[in-house]
């Protein structure tokens, strides 16, 4: 993998991990509790959920403790320019005020006992008091990584950069939840523990089978170059020795955490009677990237990586990988870059796709019906292009998340580049790459897609941002059919079926709502990745954020005048709209899917429209 990993190379890691608890460190506790608490009461006050008070310094929330005594808690902090969130002091605890006055910081108790069990409907409440607990338990384990990495980690090539990320998403209160894991679990298989893990490859009889690949690979050669030829001897043995015709089956790697904790109970009776071998662990290594269930091949990160189904739930999304989801990965991304390879602008932008090439499932539908609910979604895997397939001599890349990460000095990851080339400059340019080639998917062929944080990979030059590299498709476009530019090359998708529509009311890929795609893309690159950013450049280099959104406006208008050909669609997806529709993740965390949890937002981009000709 290039440069030793930091904390692959530390043989003490799991035994520091495993003592978190049992030895805590106070100080590490008190950080862990206190960033719970705060991304916990940014989001209900942003989401509105709770009312909160705002003086221009600090916000006060005022609820009544179990005597019914009016108590206050306190945050310094501020509205941001960005979307109006709501973003409290890095530096500054929250503070609980008792009824006599009396100021303490804030503990996680008492912020559930006081404020989320004050909510009313809230009927999802206690799962969600759940995920809040497991991620401070799980956020404090993980502290001991970080001592690992000599600092500044921007030296860090690309693959233990994925690794190093370690601090989950910025804004939902459950960024590290992983509920299924234990504490064994979470260093065995967390991205920060960096610890190798062999895969589980099964044999399942072809009839409960389903795959799809694209047109890019020729499939036997392919899948032979992803198992090395000591595994295939012994794989083959083992199928030898059951008797059956190998022929007949399908070899489909899953996660070891999944073979242990779920695939054994739920297919029992398919690996009694044969219908699904063990065949045994896999002698390469892998490593968990941000997403947990997407694996890079340790000895050759050059190779594809692979996407698994886990029945873990993850940022409150459960990390299963149904069927036609596996199924569309292939398709979704040839349709991309077929619409890449047929546009001269696509080219000039010079960015590129992940694509998922091939996929594996185990199809519910084909198995008996008192398991074939259980088993929706829990053997699946992708394999994505490794990004290595895509560098030239002299680039590297960083996951786009990690533009804004504060390292544990108080510094950002990224100030030695900041400092060669100057932040507007710099910053400009990152715009420039980063917003080019997903605007003109949107406006040019009216396609919206899932692009935050950890969907966009900055290439670069010595820190110089150059071009993108867009991931992980497979359930994340969305389009209508009777808007695409080149509607005799939409894909026929493998269908979502109505179990996944009745769990999860937000993920669909076809939609006649025209605004529904703008914001879908909008929250994703706009909301999401890029607003963390502005907020970062605002904090630690006190930019300001009407600028950062100048500057990305003047990006759209560049592409906007260069290209007149597609007015229309500047008007069907208006990205500079005065509002634009977000999802409310905590709200539907709370109160479940029976209604849409929409939040209507001040769109930051909006006073700059008028200069967009």
């Amino acid at each position: 993998m290039g440069q030793s990993h930091p904390v692959l190379s530390n043989t003490h890691i799991v035994q520091e991990a495993y003592q978190a608890w049992q030895k805590p460190q106070l100080e590490q506790v008190k950080q862990v509790e206190q960033r719970v608490i705060k991304q916990l009461l940014q989001a209900l006050i942003f989401e509105e959920i709770i009312a909160a008070e705002y003086d221009g310094e600090n916000f006060s929330i005022e609820v009544q403790d179990r005597q019914q005594q009016t108590i206050r808690f306190i945050a310094a902090g501020q509205r941001q320019y960005s979307y109006k969130l709501v973003r409290f002091s890095r530096d500054q605890d929250v503070l609980r005020q008792d009824v006599n006055g009396d100021l303490q910081p804030a503990r996680l108790n008492q912020v559930i006992d006081e404020v989320l069990r004050s909510i009313a409907d809230a009927a999802k409440v206690e799962d969600f008091i759940f995920e809040l607990k497991r991620t401070y338990i799980h956020d404090l384990q993980s502290q001991v990584c970080f001592e690992n990495y000599a600092l500044p980690a921007i030296q860090y090539p690309y693959d233990i950069l994925e690794s190093y990320l370690m601090e989950g998403h910025p804004y939902h209160p459950c960024y590290k939840s992983r509920v299924g894991f234990s504490l064994q679990d979470n260093v065995r298989y967390g991205v920060e523990f960096a610890q190798p893990m062999a895969l589980v490859w099964l044999a399942i009889h072809q009839d409960l089978v389903a795959k799809n690949h694209s047109a890019s690979i020729d499939v036997d050669a392919f899948f032979q170059a992803q198992i090395n030829h000591q595994d295939q001897q012994l794989f083959q043995q083992v199928l030898n020795e059951r008797g059956v015709n190998a022929n007949s089956y399908v070899w489909i790697p899953v996660h070891p955490w999944q073979w242990e904790n779920h695939l054994i109970t739920i297919f029992a009776e398919e690996i009694a009677d044969q219908k699904m071998i063990y065949l045994g662990h896999s002698h390469d290594r892998y490593l968990a990237q941000q997403s947990l269930r997407t694996l890079t091949n340790l000895q050759h990160p050059e190779k594809p990586y692979i996407k698994l189904a886990m029945s873990l739930t993850n940022t409150s999304s459960s990390r299963v990988l149904a069927k036609h989801t596996v199924m569309n990965g292939p398709i979704i991304t040839d349709w991309l870059q077929r619409l890449i390879d047929h546009s001269d602008t696509a080219k000039q932008l010079d960015f590129a796709i992940l694509r998922e090439v091939y996929g594996l499932s185990v199809d519910f539908t084909r198995l008996p019906e008192s398991h074939a609910q259980q088993a929706y979604g829990t053997i699946g895997c992708l394999w994505r292009e490794s990004v290595h397939q895509y560098l030239r001599e002299g680039e590297d890349a960083i996951p786009l998340n990690g533009v804004s990460h504060i390292q544990k000095d108080g510094k950002a990851l990224i100030a030695p580049w900041l400092q060669q080339y100057g932040v507007e400059e710099w910053t400009r340019q990152l715009l420039k790459v980063v917003i080019s080639p997903l605007i003109h998917l949107l406006f040019a062929e009216g396609i919206a897609t899932e692009s935050h944080g950890q969907n966009i990979i900055l290439v670069h030059q010595q820190g110089w941002p150059t071009r993108v590299l867009l991931k992980d498709f497979h359930d994340g476009v969305r389009y209508s059919p009777a808007h695409l530019a080149h509607p005799e090359w939409a894909p026929e998708l493998d269908q979502l079926p109505k179990e996944h529509a009745e769990t999860n009311s937000m993920s669909f890929i076809l939609t006649d709502d025209l605004d529904g795609i703008r914001d879908f893309s909008c929250a994703c690159l706009f909301f999401v990745a890029l607003t963390d950013i502005a907020i970062f450049l605002n904090q630690s280099y006190a930019a300001w954020e009407q600028d950062f959104w100048l500057w990305a406006a003047e990006v759209i208008q560049d592409y906007q005048q260069q290209h007149p050909e597609h007015a229309e669609r500047y008007q069907i997806f208006d990205i500079f709209a005065d509002k634009l529709r977000i999802e409310s993740l905590t709200k539907r965390r709370l109160f479940g899917d029976r209604s849409l949890q929409i939040k209507f937002v001040d769109n930051p981009l909006a006073p700059f429209k008028a200069q967009v000709k």
